[in-house]
C-alpha cells in the first residue's frame, strides 16, 4: 500500500505535507507511512477516501483494478420536462398557498403578577482584596498587597 499511496501522490502532484493538511492527518504520521514504519489505519484510509472520492478504495488496499473510479455519468434531463410555459404564475402560487389560512391565533393575556414580581437582591458574601499583580509588557511584575485598614 506504500507504493500505491506514493503513486497517487505523483498523480495528484501533492507532497506528503500537503496530503496531511488536506485530509487532516498529522504529517508525520503520513511520512511515517510513506517510510514503512507504520501501516496505514482505519481512520486513515477514511479520511483519504472521503477527500479523494474518485480514488478506487480496492486499488488503495488491495492493488486490484484502476487508480481510479470508472466515472459513472448522470443521465441529463429531458429539456421537454422543463418548459417555461408550464410554470404557473407567481399569483397563482401565492393563492394556492394561503388557501388553508385562517388567520386564527390564539390570544393571550398577561397577568398582572406575571411582569410585576417582586425583584430580590440576592446576598454576596464580603470579599476582601488579598493581592493586585501587575504585569508588565518586558514581562517584569510588581505585587501590590493591601495596608489592613482600608484600600
Amino acid at each position: 500500500m506504500k507504493s500505491r499511496l506514493q503513486q497517487f501522490l505523483e498523480v495528484e502532484q501533492l507532497s506528503p505535507a500537503k496530503l496531511a493538511d488536506i485530509i487532516g492527518t498529522q504529517r508525520s504520521g503520513l511520512s511515517h507511512i510513506l517510510s514503512g514504519r507504520n501501516k496505514p489505519g482505519f481512520d486513515f484510509i477514511q479520511k483519504l477516501l472521503l477527500k479523494f472520492p474518485a480514488l478506487n478504495a480496492e486499488w488503495l488496499i488491495t492493488g486490484k483494478g484502476k487508480m481510479y473510479k470508472e466515472s459513472t455519468e448522470r443521465p441529463q434531463p429531458d429539456k421537454s420536462t422543463f418548459k417555461s410555459n408550464q410554470r404557473p404564475a407567481d399569483e397563482e402560487l401565492l393563492c394556492s398557498d394561503n388557501e388553508d389560512f385562517t388567520g386564527d391565533f390564539p390570544e393571550y393575556e398577561l397577568t398582572e403578577n406575571s411582569v410585576n414580581d417582586k425583584i430580590q437582591e440576592i446576598p454576596r458574601e464580603k470579599k476582601n482584596l488579598k493581592r493586585i499583580l501587575l504585569v508588565y509588557s518586558d514581562n517584569t511584575f510588581q505585587e501590590i498587597r493591601p495596608a489592613k485598614v482600608g484600600f
